[in-house]
């Protein structure tokens, strides 16, 4: 699998056919792997503030992956 920049790369042919870990081809073109699970929706800050005064608020600031 191809990475660039800290990024992981596949074909689509690997990537639906559940091969993109093992995809070798550079020929053609590719498509960043997305991280695992479910994206965050808060930046760090607020997600801080989340845990240490215990309520769950929605995130006000402008990019959600802020301090990241």
């Amino acid at each position: 699998m191809p990475i660039i920049d800290g990024k992981k790369f596949a074909c689509a042919k690997c990537i639906k056919g559940h091969r993109a870990s093992t995809c070798t081809h550079t020929s053609r073109d590719l498509i960043e792997i997305k991280r695992k699970g479910r994206p965050t929706t808060q930046c760090q800050k607020c997600r801080e503030n989340r845990r240490v005064r215990k309520t769950h608020n929605k995130c006000v600031c402008d990019s959600p992956e802020e301090g990241d």
